[in-house]
């Protein structure tokens, strides 16, 4: 079971806002968790996908809230500070380099949904250390 969407104030998410499309002012490790699913919701939302894709405001919520939920907060940089950043990361890139704008609807979720998920469970260690340690990443079927 999920959490709640979390609840933040306006004052706070408006300081953050301006560097969402920044490469270099962005500061994930300076806000708040709550703060992050924000504004990681918000850029979704700057995507301005049509209404045929079919993801509803519950979906998105519900899809960012999972993807923090199945980061390892112990872990001192697979986390969701360090998704956000990434998520980030990649949203003022491709803004700044017009790749946003080149790409289909579709393209530009996948590309962030991508970013948002690229390190799920990560547990921080390389796979030859798993490996070692005897660690079945993949069981097989």
């Amino acid at each position: 079971m999920l959490p709640p969407w979390p609840k933040v104030g306006e004052a706070e998410l408006a300081r953050a806002r301006p560097a969402l499309y920044s490469t270099q002012d962005f500061n994930a490790l300076a806000l708040s968790a709550d703060v992050l699913c924000h504004l990681v919701y918000e850029m979704f939302l700057s995507l301005r996908l049509p209404p045929n894709l079919s993801i509803t405001v519950q979906t998105l919520r519900h899809l960012i809230l999972a993807v923090r939920e199945l980061m390892f907060d112990r872990n001192p940089y697979h986390n969701w500070a360090h998704v956000a950043d990434v998520t980030q990361t990649v949203f003022a890139l491709a803004h700044s380099t017009g790749l946003m704008a080149r790409l289909e609807p579709w393209d530009r979720f996948v590309l962030l949904a991508s970013a948002l998920c690229h390190d799920l469970e990560h547990p921080g260690v390389t796979t030859q250390f798993l490996d070692t340690a005897g660690v079945e990443v993949c069981p097989a079927p």
